[in-house]
């Protein structure tokens, strides 16, 4: 299981820095891969992403919080898949409106993130 944080680390790690670097770029092809895809798949992906990191939790330093983050995927996979209060195009709207530093600093936030998880396998 520890493949498995190492990869999502590393997909972090990657999403974080093109988002540092190329905001505008990332900004785009993020609108481009959400919008063109169908909601089912779209719903599935941060659910089995969760999904995986709550399994692999047990092979961090910190399983609680590695297992929080699953938790709050496999959530967030739900509510884009049943849409409460169309919620999905609302944080659309939101993502589509950050300034270029607003995109970096999310892009810092998924860089810590991916570091942290990968500073955490035991």
């Amino acid at each position: 299981m520890k493949l498995v944080v190492y990869f999502l680390g590393l997909a972090w790690i990657a999403a974080g820095t093109m988002a540092i670097l190329y905001p505008d770029t990332y900004r785009a092809w993020l609108k481009k891969w959400v919008t063109g895809m169908n909601r089912v798949w779209l719903s599935l992906a941060p659910a089995v992403v969760g999904l995986l990191l709550v399994l692999a939790a047990s092979s961090t330093a910190h399983r609680g919080f590695v297992s929080l983050i699953g938790m709050l995927a496999i959530i967030k996979g739900i509510l884009i898949y049943f849409n409460p209060l169309k919620l999905f195009e609302a944080s659309l709207n939101w993502f589509e409106g950050l300034s270029e530093q607003g995109i970096r600093l999310v892009g810092i936030l998924i860089l810590v993130l991916g570091t942290v998880v990968l500073s955490w396998i035991q």
